[in-house]
Parts: C-alpha cells; structure tokens; sequence
C-alpha cells in the first residue's frame, strides 16, 4: 500500500474522494458535483439549479427580505 494517501487531505463532502490539492477538489466539485448547479450561495456555498431556488433558501436561512425596498 502506498503512502500517498496520507498526503490527501482535501476531500469532497459529496463522494469522500480525496485529493491533494484544494484546486483539484474544487475542479471536481464543479465538473462532477455542481455541473447543473450553477447558482450558488455566497453566505454558506450552497448550489443551485435555478435563482428562484437560491432565493428561497437565501430567505429561509439567511434572513433575505423577499422585497427590498
């Protein structure tokens, strides 16, 4: 067995696949995980698949007015 994995510390919340670099997970965050997610939250990095989505979660978990005025 290989000592490489050792050295893999970031790993993916979705699929535990681990990499060693940060860059390498968010590649496969966005090209495996988050490709028909393309909304996403600022406040906690949430995805989305549409801004009526995002906007709900943003009221119900963030506290966004619906209205602004």
């Amino acid at each position: 067995m290989s000592n490489m994995g050792l050295f893999k510390k970031n790993v993916c919340e979705h699929c535990n696949k681990k990499f060693s670099k940060k860059e390498e997970l968010m590649q496969h965050l966005q090209v495996i995980h988050f490709k028909d997610l393309p909304y996403d939250c600022k406040e906690c990095k949430k995805n989305f698949s549409n801004m009526e989505d995002m906007r709900t979660h943003l009221q119900r978990y963030h506290s966004y007015k619906k209205d602004r005025d």
